[in-house]
């Protein structure tokens, strides 16, 4: 299964999704790899902390070589494919990335390019299916739409939206306003949580940073659906958070 996880605009979360959904999946004993297919702004390895690569994604397309060529294995046990942040290898060309996906014994989650670019468009037409990411505002939604048009249009199929950085404000679109809008299923919805920037300062997936948080939980539900392995939220979840709290909050002095 390729699965391509897109966003109609950027700085929706769709990167930090596709590595916390992708580490839940693994976590699950998912047999999923993680590409970083955004070859112009490619940001994943930097959210893992990891900069300098043998191989990336663009060499693999350019010199013709098997995409386990640039297979790497995070200190987490997520196994991921990197694409190069120098500007040597801006003009790769996308246009033949299915024939190398398709060549990987793996299931993958494609991080693309946000928008509706000639990169985004050559991995979404890779894709056997994608999930769309979006924040609940009127910008998003409008792109949104777009995407799922041209996906439609391309006949890869829709599985569903991934709502992002919910704060269930009265300012926010509605989860059944943004079905009714898009005519798309929200399949997950990832509350706005802190613990995501604290994750992301530590170049530490929150779902391993914090596998409590709310936004955690809500990843690892989303990773039970699309994988079908069980997932049961741990018990005395309330409690183990306030233990949690209280063990990190700084005493009187400060300390």
């Amino acid at each position: 299964m390729i699965r391509g996880i897109l966003s109609g605009k950027g700085g929706v979360g769709k990167t930090t999704t596709t590595i916390n959904l992708g580490l839940a999946m693994h976590s699950m004993g998912e047999n999923v790899v993680v590409v970083d297919g955004d070859i112009k702004n490619s940001n994943l390895g930097l959210h893992l902390g990891i900069l300098k690569y043998n191989t990336t994604l663009q060499e693999v397309i350019e010199k013709k070589i098997s995409l386990l060529s640039a297979l790497y294995i995070h200190e987490t046990g997520l196994r991921f494919i990197p694409a190069h942040v120098s500007l040597n290898f801006l003009e790769t060309d996308l246009s033949n990335f299915k024939n190398f996906l398709n060549k990987c014994p793996y299931n993958l989650l494609i991080d693309s390019p946000p928008g509706l670019n000639k990169e985004s468009l050559s991995v979404l037409r890779s894709c056997d299916e994608i999930l769309v990411v979006l924040e609940p505002y009127l910008p998003d939604i409008t792109d949104c739409m777009k995407t799922i048009e041209i996906a439609k249009e391309m006949n890869i199929k829709v599985g569903g939206l991934i709502l992002n950085k919910l704060r269930n404000k009265n300012y926010e679109f509605g989860k059944e306003e943004i079905e009714a809008c898009t005519n798309t299923k929200v399949i997950s919805t990832i509350p706005f949580d802190e613990n995501i920037l604290r994750s992301l300062s530590l170049k530490n997936p929150i779902v391993n940073y914090n596998p409590l948080s709310k936004a955690s939980i809500s990843y690892f539900k989303l990773a039970s659906e699309l994988s079908g392995k069980e997932f049961k939220v741990p018990k005395l979840l309330g409690l183990k958070r306030m233990l949690q709290f209280v063990n990190q909050k700084p005493n009187f002095f400060g300390v």
